[in-house]
């Protein structure tokens, strides 16, 4: 694979992020520039691979050489609760740490993450976020280094190594110093789990609906501290 087109598009999330945040700080254009790399990237090239006659990306298929089994599906619901617990725990244990409440909401206010459409914008980091972002890395990415012939751990690493660095972008003004720094790895700890989640069951189910509790965590932090 083209090593500037690969460059592009692990860094193009990056980029999205941060011409909305901090370039334009809103975060319903974040959204908007964000999810629509998310979407349309892989759509774009589903599209031209099948106008070229070429066999169509499998991407967010499940391998159907595998049997189904209900363990991704259980993997998945229980490393989410896990997930969603220890965020929501250490927030109570150590927000005083964590969050400038005050300084926190007055950054949400500039970012727009307030008012009447508040309650859509969290709809779609609970339900969009998850799709869209496990699809991206854990489905496009990593079958695109795979198909080229990546080793399969390399891989993982790779596409959890860009997907945490636009976290960056969104931690690091959100939470106190040093613990913004720190919090970015457990971003990267969950990218790899995800990942081994792909690999493992060949589904992208397990590791969607995992990332979707861990999502629920961080609102859950959001109703008690920030609403």
């Amino acid at each position: 694979m083209d090593r500037f087109k690969l460059a592009i598009l692990f860094l193009g999330p990056t980029i999205m992020i941060a011409a909305g945040l901090q370039g334009m700080r809103s975060v319903p254009l974040t959204f908007v520039l964000f999810y629509g790399w998310l979407l349309l990237v892989p759509l774009g090239s589903f599209v031209l691979r099948r106008r070229a006659g070429a066999c169509a990306d499998s991407w967010f298929q499940t391998d159907r050489k595998r049997p189904r089994t209900k363990s991704d599906l259980l993997l998945g619901i229980g490393s989410g609760a896990v997930f969603l617990g220890a965020i929501v725990t250490a927030a109570v244990q150590f927000h005083p740490l964590l969050l400038n409440i005050p300084r926190l909401k007055g950054l949400l206010q500039e970012w727009h993450f307030t008012g009447e459409h508040m309650m859509w914008l969290v709809l779609v980091l609970l339900v969009l976020n998850p799709l869209l972002e496990e699809a991206y890395w854990r489905g496009y990415m990593l079958r695109k280094l795979t198909d080229a012939r990546v080793r399969p751990a390399m891989a993982v690493f790779l596409t959890s190594l860009f997907y945490s660095l636009y976290h960056v972008l969104s931690i690091m003004p959100i939470f106190e110093r040093p613990w913004n720094i720190v919090l970015v790895l457990p971003v990267f700890a969950a990218g790899l789990f995800w990942g081994w989640m792909r690999l493992r069951h060949a589904s992208l189910t397990g590791s969607v609906l995992s990332h979707s509790f861990a999502d629920a965590g961080i609102m859950c932090v959001y109703f008690l501290y920030l609403s």
